[in-house]
């Protein structure tokens, strides 16, 4: 009794501690990233929840040599160094560089390393970073699949308090919250996007399972971060949500009725209510806004476009500059008006001022070649994991596969899916509370796909 009061939750609870200071502080500062990551991989190899049948120093040997082994860990570990090098290396000074004729940064410190314009920018990216994969390591190292069910209810509570807070800030004060610390309505609706996903899945799978508190703890998730974004999402955001929202509602129909379990009109009512009276409450409360203006959404989509093109090849001319190291943090701020040329380019640079409305150019231009690379190398291992065991599951004609969590996994897929579909179109994995998030969410992924029997 003792054993498991002492080790079976720890490192969820430490999990779910970690992502909670990430995602409540406005801004993340280095040594919270530093002290959640590193106390959080420790506790997973001092203190790991062990398995049936399996002794307290088992649990350990095994969680010991599956971090040794795991190339998230140890690409992860790449990326955090190569990412905090450029933290430090700094700052560079503004000179005028008489063979090329204009005014220059000069080389940093380090001049082989990955830099800093000015000291210490991009720490909150870092803290993210930092969080979210020691997190993936934990989930996909320790804790067992009905505790990583446990950790996506916990991370959507979390996020859920944040829009429960939100909107009781806009009924008190009556005005909209400008959700600084998510990093703005974009991303803080990108990451109640995720977590909505994930407890329709959690949910529709823990009815068919009979798990009754699951399934309320799961609707709870689904009601707090719908409401959230109902109330503060950009119409596009939520027009995207409507359309999930609709295919959920059209499949719980058909899941209720094929399960078997009576008086259907109450689970109907368990399954359906719950996310139309987010959305309708949350657009009750939310600021006044018109959901549907053709003419509206035809000038803003003409404006985007114009602005996307434009500061994509912007960021690429940047990056052109330092291909391999890259510009540094915030390199658009600093550089981007170097490059711009010509009198429209000069509107388009003023009307949407320095951001970059892509992650994946943002990274480039900010971290190169290099650091784009290890940055990705983590999230492809993990995503790598699901595409090898779809393939085995398709190939193992004549093996028996479970098939039991298959809506978790489809409800934590379309929100992997929707987030990096928004990276395209803005830069919410630069936020450090939707970065730690996701990672956590993607680490899980693998622990959903078919099993063998």
């Amino acid at each position: 009794m003792l054993r498991l009061l002492v080790t079976k939750y720890w490192v969820l609870a430490h999990l779910l501690v970690m992502a909670g200071t990430l995602c409540f502080t406005p801004s993340p500062r280095a040594f919270l990233a530093i002290w959640g990551a590193a106390s959080l991989i420790l506790m997973a190899l001092a203190l790991p929840p062990g398995r049936k049948g399996e002794t307290f120093w088992m649990a350990r040997t095994r969680v010991a040599t599956a971090i040794r082994l795991d190339v998230v860990f140890w690409s992860g570990l790449l990326a955090v160094i190569w990412v905090g090098i450029g933290l430090l290396n700094g700052p560079r000074a503004w000179v005028y560089s008489a063979a090329l004729k204009r005014w220059i940064y000069d080389l940093p410190p380090m001049v082989f390393l990955p830099s800093s314009i000015e000291f210490g920018l991009g720490t909150g990216f870092w803290a993210g970073l930092t969080g979210g994969l020691a997190g993936a390591v934990a989930v996909r190292c320790a804790l067992p699949r009905s505790q990583r069910l446990l950790a996506l209810l916990g991370l959507g509570c979390l996020t859920g308090l944040l829009a429960l807070g939100a909107l009781t800030a806009g009924v008190v004060t009556g005005a909209a919250p400008t959700l600084a610390w998510l990093g703005g309505c974009f991303d803080a609706s990108v990451l109640w996007f995720l977590l909505l996903c994930t407890g329709l899945g959690v949910a529709t799978e823990a009815f068919l399972e009979g798990h009754w508190r699951t399934l309320i703890w799961a609707q709870g998730v689904v009601v707090a971060n719908g409401m959230g974004l109902a109330a503060f999402a950009p119409v596009e955001v939520v027009a995207v949500a409507a359309v999930v929202a609709v295919i959920y509602l059209c499949l719980a129909v058909a899941v209720v009725r094929g399960g078997g379990r009576y008086p259907r009109a109450l689970w109907h009512c368990a399954m359906l209510l719950p996310i139309l009276f987010a959305v309708g409450l949350g657009l009750a409360l939310g600021p006044e806004r018109t959901l549907w203006q053709p003419e509206v959404w035809a000038q803003q989509l003409e404006r985007f476009f114009a602005q996307w093109g434009f500061r994509a090849d912007l960021a690429l001319k940047v990056m052109g500059g330092e291909p391999m190291l890259g510009g540094g943090p915030q390199a658009m701020d600093f550089m981007g008006k170097l490059f711009v040329k010509g009198g429209r380019a000069w509107a388009l640079w003023r009307a949407g001022g320095t951001g970059v409305p892509c992650d994946l150019m943002k990274l480039l231009a900010e971290r190169g070649l290099m650091g784009t690379l290890f940055l990705l190398l983590p999230g492809a291992a993990m995503l790598g994991k699901c595409l090898m065991r779809w393939v085995e599951f398709h190939q193992g004609v004549r093996r028996h596969y479970s098939l039991r969590y298959i809506f978790v996994f489809a409800g934590c897929g379309v929100g992997v899916l929707g987030v990096l579909f928004a990276s395209l179109i803005g830069t919410p994995l630069h936020t450090p509370a939707v970065l730690c998030v996701f990672l956590i969410v993607c680490a899980t992924l693998s622990g959903w796909m078919p099993q063998l029997r």
